[in-house]
């Protein structure tokens, strides 16, 4: 049995890390966006002895996130899977492919078992946690559009508030891939990041719009200790030509404005540049 499945990516302005015993509460606060561009699975499902496979643009890999989302809804089943995800972004730059990737996957294969859409999203966001790949992803793709988080965890355990507004958008990604996990691993380095993301939320839920929205993004970028400086050039050419802040967390930045073109043409000296929109439908199968 085979089925496709399509997940957006997900890009976050800012965010708080919230710790909790039980994996569904878990999660961050924050707000971010779902993106046009994301990840295409195709599952293969086979009677066998459990064995999972994974090949990431036709390279067999090892991607324990979406491993393990695929042992959670496999269950005890005795099920040979083949997984074959095709990125349309690079990973670790703050697009949320790991999530993507997982939930696109998890989305193809509850279909193919029978399971509900929400057994998929509960898969993949206790994957992200348990390898602290992405805190926020899964809710905010969940909820799709504009997002800001305001309750950690999977809806309906957490809160995602759908915000108003549409864009589209260029992404530039200006340095190298940035590990999620190894920073969330920093005790020291967390905190600061969780007293700017705390204020930034608060912030936002008292005015949300999108402008608040870029401008909360960069103050975080500048108090979280997470730009460099790089990603800080970047941003102060692209806001010459509209709004733009960091993709967290990545060596990243994401923009919007009037003129897209001159975005682009702004941000190609600093790297590899990608168009998308917004995008509100979330996971679909194909």
């Amino acid at each position: 049995m085979k089925a496709r499945a399509f997940c957006p990516g997900h890009i976050t302005g800012f965010f708080q890390v919230c710790q909790h015993e039980d994996v569904l509460t878990c999660g961050s606060r924050g707000a971010g966006l779902s993106i046009s561009l994301g990840v295409f699975s195709e599952v293969e499902v086979r009677d066998g002895e459990g064995r999972i496979e994974v090949w990431l643009n036709g390279l067999k890999a090892r991607a324990p996130v979406t491993e393990q989302t695929v042992r959670f809804l496999l269950g005890a089943r005795k099920m040979d899977v083949v997984v074959r995800n095709e990125l349309q972004l690079p990973v670790a730059q703050g697009f949320g492919t790991s999530a993507a990737g997982s939930l696109s996957a998890a989305w193809a294969l509850a279909h193919l078992l029978g399971l509900p859409e929400g057994e998929a999203y509960a898969a993949a966001h206790s994957a992200e946690i348990a390898n602290r790949t992405g805190m926020g992803d899964v809710s905010g793709i969940m909820r799709g559009g504009i997002e800001l988080r305001d309750r950690p965890g999977l809806p309906p355990i957490g809160n995602v508030r759908r915000l108003e507004g549409h864009m589209d958008l260029v992404l530039a990604v200006v340095g190298p891939s940035m590990p999620t996990a190894e920073l969330l691993d920093q005790e020291g380095v967390m905190e600061g990041i969780n007293v700017v993301g705390e204020r930034c939320v608060e912030l936002l839920a008292m005015e949300p719009t999108l402008e608040n929205l870029f401008r909360l993004s960069n103050e975080f970028m500048e108090g979280s200790g997470l730009s460099t400086p790089e990603v800080r050039r970047a941003v102060w050419e692209a806001k010459k030509w509209g709004w733009a802040s960091q993709a967290m967390i990545g060596n990243s930045v994401f923009a919007t404005g009037p003129d897209l073109e001159l975005l682009a043409e702004a941000l190609w000296g600093f790297g590899e540049v990608y168009r998308c929109s917004l995008d509100v439908r979330g996971p679909c199968l194909l």
